[in-house]
């Protein structure tokens, strides 16, 4: 049976950034490395983007502030793609995240809610 896993090497930096990322995301650190592959494909083949500027932004970490418009644009498009379409970790990160003791989110309806360190929601707005 054909397995949908490959095994490769990291540097030892990389897997210990990506454990203390995970536990804070909820994720393995298989998936944390994923999902930064993910947002990393995104931003560089998003349009407008340069190799020049990914290797800026992986040397230095670049912030939004200094994108250019179209920049700006793209990351932001892609961005929404990435969550109007998410994959299952992503919604399952997502459902964890709002399982937690003061997680906010809404009704569907314009009302605010909290999730109570009892697991109840109670409505905040």
């Amino acid at each position: 049976m054909a397995s949908n896993h490959a095994s490769i090497k990291l540097s030892r930096d990389l897997v210990d950034d990506a454990r203390r990322h995970a536990e804070t995301m909820h994720r393995s650190v298989g998936a944390q490395v994923e999902h930064w592959a993910r947002m990393g494909r995104l931003y560089e083949n998003s349009p407008g983007v340069t190799v020049n500027q990914v290797r800026a932004t992986l040397e230095r970490g670049r912030k939004l502030e200094d994108m250019t418009g179209e920049e700006k644009q793209a990351f932001f498009r892609d961005m929404g793609d990435f969550f109007k379409n998410p994959d299952q970790a992503t919604i399952d990160t997502y459902a964890a995240i709002g399982m937690q003791d003061g997680a906010v989110g809404t009704d569907g309806q314009g009302g605010v809610l909290q999730r109570t360190a009892t697991g109840k929601l109670r409505k905040i707005r």
